[in-house]
């Protein structure tokens, strides 16, 4: 699929007419991003939430620990049905305390997506304004594989827009 996406990708841009240029820039999001305070200051207060979490799930931890512990100690003297009663209790302690953990991650994954979602809407938004006044026709990815496009190559003549929408948006 992807093969099928780039060959497309190809030919459109040797379709254009040969007396038709097309300006191409690039950028890196993810540069952009990891330099606005805004985004600084998200990442601490995930963090902080993040060890909020980790705090609560390690004392249901301990707690669990605790039971397997008293329970391997006790199991020699418990009968065959207590034991599965145990086994059974403790099977499903642990899978709640997986469930409360999963939980906890997916929440702090939903914040943050939550609190980057509109600096990221800015951020492009920018990059569209920066490209539009620079008359460019399309704007690369630079950043990771995962990001989508990337850049196989550029040559020196192509632009680099990245600085220029972070001037942008430090001024906005």
């Amino acid at each position: 699929m992807k093969k099928l996406t780039l060959i497309a990708l190809f030919l459109m841009f040797f379709s254009f007419d040969a007396q038709s240029q097309l300006k191409i820039g690039y950028t890196n999001p993810e540069v952009i991003l990891s330099q606005l305070p805004e985004v600084q200051a998200i990442d601490t207060e995930i963090g902080l939430l993040l060890q909020r979490k980790d705090s609560l799930l390690a004392i249901q931890a301990v707690a669990l620990q605790k039971e397997f512990d008293d329970y391997n100690a006790a199991k020699e003297v418990l009968t065959l049905e207590q034991r599965q009663v145990r086994e059974q209790d403790l099977i499903q302690k642990n899978q709640d305390f997986e469930e409360e953990r999963q939980k906890s991650l997916n929440e702090v994954q939903q914040r943050q997506i939550t609190l980057l979602q509109p600096i990221e809407n800015k951020v492009f938004d920018t990059i569209k304004t920066v490209a539009d006044s620079l008359g460019l026709d399309l704007v690369l990815n630079e950043g990771s594989v995962n990001a989508g496009a990337f850049i196989f190559y550029a040559s020196d003549d192509q632009m680099n827009i990245t600085e220029l929408v972070l001037e942008k948006l430090k001024q906005s």
